[in-house]
């Protein structure tokens, strides 16, 4: 099992507000693309790789 404050995509920290016991997240406020979260549903995606993948 993952966890759940790894970034399933490069293994670096996703800074999830919510996995560190917060009452928020920076992804809250961001659109994710449908494709990123069908081929990661359960796992938060850093920032950066949220950016590389919007490169694509």
């Amino acid at each position: 099992m993952a966890d759940e404050k790894e970034c399933p995509l490069c293994g670096g920290s996703n800074n999830c507000g919510v996995a560190s016991k917060q009452s928020d997240c920076w992804c809250m406020t961001v659109k994710f693309p449908k494709e990123i979260l069908i081929e990661n549903p359960t796992s938060c995606i850093c920032e950066k790789c949220l950016e590389e993948y919007g490169r694509k």
